[in-house]
Order: C-alpha cells, then structure tokens, then sequence
C-alpha cells in the first residue's frame, strides 16, 4: 500500500511540502514523501539544510494518527513551531511556520484545513559570543550562579585566612606575641616542636 493511496479507514496521507522562507536555501521546497522525513545537516537524511546553527539530525516530521507532527531530535539550538521552542511532539497545520537554526520553512500540505494564521518566523539574529543567553531567566540564573560563586571564593579567603593566622599562632607564638602583645603559650606544643 502507498502512503497516498485511500484506504478502507478513510484518506491516505495528504502530500506536504516544507518551502524555505528564509535563510541559505530561500525559495527552494522540500517534499515529503514517506511517512516521516528527518531534517538536519546531515548527508543523506531526507532534508539537508545548509545552516551551520542546525544540528546535523535537528528534528523529524512524521504521519501519525492522521496528522504531521514534528518533534526535536536533541538538536543543540532547538525547533521552533510559529516562534515557540517545541518541547515535544508536536502536531503541524499548513501555514505553520518551523524555525531551525537561521532557517525558516513554512509547513504546506494538500487537503487539510488550515485551522488559523500564525505569525511568520523570524529566526533571531545570533547574540554575540560573550553573551549566549536567552532571556530574563538565563540572565537572573547566571546572576545566581556568579552570585554563589562570589560567595564561596570569599569563603574559601577567609577559611584561608583563619589557617594561615592558626598556622602562625601554633608555630610561633612568640611573633604573635610581638605583634598583638599576647602571650599565647601551649607548652604541649612547644615540647613537641623541640622534639622533632
């Protein structure tokens, strides 16, 4: 049986394309024409893109329960569906705009009701180098995390500080005593530093 041809339970899988709207490859279309079609970087998957920001297996549209999902492969920088990073499967309509990388496909299928508008993608414009985060959360969590790490180092020169000034006290408290006027005497270890 083919993927196109109606079956007893009613119409087969309706032909899809995916147009790039924006990016290297603008203007060209990919058809899919088996029941799933793996997008990525990748030689020889069924749709190569030429984004160096895609993963070279980024996601994967498939035909289940008669509708096209799409669903993220552990890409690095993520799918979107109409500017909305997917965190799962999820369920495609023509008109349906997939942002991967600095591509941007308009999802297309014959046969199917497109149920409402969506915004285009834009794909975002890469941050610089030194600041790789992506919104108020990413920045308040990296506000956290140099905020412990401020606080353990001041930790960490402080417990250094007590050691060193212990360290002194225990092997010559004879400078202790010439630098705060205290006769600190531990005839214990003065016996054992005479010892040794």
């Amino acid at each position: 049986m083919y993927d196109n041809e109606p079956t007893m339970m009613g119409q087969g899988r309706p032909a899809a394309t995916l147009v790039v709207r924006q990016g290297s490859q603008a203007g060209m279309s990919f058809s899919i024409s088996g029941n799933q079609a793996i997008i990525g970087r990748e030689e020889g998957l069924d749709i190569i893109l030429q984004d160096a920001e895609a993963s070279r297996r980024h996601s994967r549209i498939s035909w289940q329960a008669g509708q096209f999902v799409i669903e993220d492969l552990g890409s690095t920088n993520g799918t979107f569906v109409n500017g909305i990073q997917i965190a799962g499967p999820q369920v495609l309509n023509p008109g349906d705009s997939i942002g991967i990388g600095q591509t941007a496909l308009v999802f297309q299928a014959a046969g199917i009701p497109q149920p409402r508008a969506y915004p285009q993608y834009e794909a975002p414009s890469p941050p610089p180098v030194s600041s790789r985060t992506s919104g108020t959360a990413n920045q308040e969590s990296k506000t956290t995390q140099y905020l412990l790490y401020g606080c353990g180092c001041l930790l960490l020169i402080g417990i250094c500080i007590l050691l060193a000034m212990a360290a002194a006290v225990l092997l010559m408290p004879s400078l202790v005593e010439d630098v705060t006027g205290l006769d600190i005497s531990f005839n214990l270890i003065e016996t054992y530093l005479n010892l040794a």
